[in-house]
């Protein structure tokens, strides 16, 4: 079944996972105690449709009321939601970690989405001398000398995916409170929720345990993604892992986001308990799944982020990527998927 609902309310939910950084890290950076996006009243606010004034430069060395120098995240590389919030928050992470001012361009995706601190964002973005500092290996792989740089006085701008949770491990808990979506995303995905459980068991959410089940096909499946390694995950995972849930849980419902609507359908046509997101944006979308109790990741950085942000538990497609492949030399499943999250 298909719903659209239109505003409601967000509720305040909170809730605290545990994760542990790997052996080799344990001794260098405690991983924090992470929390639950708490849902955001959120501005109003729509894209910048005003075009960069690119002469805006900033002019010192340092920030003038910090004395700290400033690390840049230009999000040059392509690529959707998932990827730039990976290059976000690796940007804070690193600037926690090496004591320097994080800074973003106002135009960005991430801004669109999410109420940024003010203190980060700047219309435009120019440092004087900077210097350039990009990942060593693939995007995937955890790159110690980007997390600690060996030169902390200069104006840096950060390049590459940086796609690892270790870049971020030591401010887990300010970068949930940086993703809170703004309200135009936030009241539509709320109300989504709530309409569905409405739907399928004919009372509000009390009760029921809400799944969010995130479908990548799209360019996952096509010939040239396939061969660099790139897999989708198949009917039989999702499946099973649906059953799991099933069996855990008295009153269940599955609320899918997916770039293949046509797909799920059939992977699901005996599935009484699932409803489709359909006719939303991608931010509405997200927000959708991280505010669901439990995540059934695909593959891919928005389904990451999908289940970093929810409360609850969190599964992920194994066979990705396929190995013996060039997106498995560039990708470690230890580096790259959360600690605590179960492969299927």
């Amino acid at each position: 079944m298909a719903l659209t609902p239109r505003s409601l309310k967000a509720s305040n939910n909170t809730a605290q996972i545990q994760s542990t950084l790997m052996k080799d890290h344990q001794q260098n950076k405690p991983i924090t105690t992470l929390k639950r996006l708490k849902d955001a009243d959120g501005m109003s606010v729509g894209q910048n449709k005003t075009a960069p004034n690119r002469d805006v430069i900033v002019t010192s060395e340092k920030n003038k009321l910090t004395n700290k120098p400033f690390i840049y995240q230009s999000f040059e590389l392509n690529g959707g939601l998932g990827n730039h919030m990976f290059m976000y928050a690796s940007l804070i992470g690193i600037a926690k970690n090496n004591n320097m001012l994080p800074k973003i361009r106002s135009d960005s995706l991430i801004n669109r989405a999410f109420n940024i601190p003010p203190y980060i964002v700047d219309r435009t973005v120019r440092l004087k001398n900077p210097r350039g500092k990009r990942e060593r290996f693939g995007g995937g792989v955890y790159d110690d000398q980007m997390f600690e740089l060996t030169d902390k006085s200069k104006n840096t701008s950060l390049g590459g995916f940086l796609q690892s949770w270790k870049y971020f491990h030591n401010v887990a808990e300010e970068i949930k409170s940086h993703f809170h979506f703004r309200s135009q995303f936030l009241k539509p995905a709320v109300e989504f929720i709530s309409a569905a459980t409405k739907t399928v068991y004919n009372v509000l959410s009390t009760g029921v345990t809400t799944i969010g089940v995130h479908v990548r096909r799209g360019d996952a499946t096509w010939p040239e993604k396939l061969q660099l390694g790139y897999t989708a995950a198949d009917d039989a995972y999702f499946n099973k892992t649906m059953n799991s849930f099933r069996k855990k849980y008295e009153k269940v419902i599955f609320i899918v986001c997916s770039d293949g609507l046509d797909w799920c359908r059939k992977a699901f046509k005996s599935s009484t308990d699932v409803v489709y997101s359909e006719n939303h944006t991608m931010e509405v979308d997200l927000a959708i799944l991280s505010h669901c109790d439990h995540v059934i990741m695909s593959t891919g950085s928005f389904s990451w982020w999908a289940g970093f942000l929810t409360k609850g538990e969190v599964t992920y497609y194994k066979n990705w990527p396929k190995e013996k492949t060039w997106l498995s030399k560039s990708t470690s499943h230890y580096d790259y998927f959360y600690p605590d999250w179960s492969p299927v």
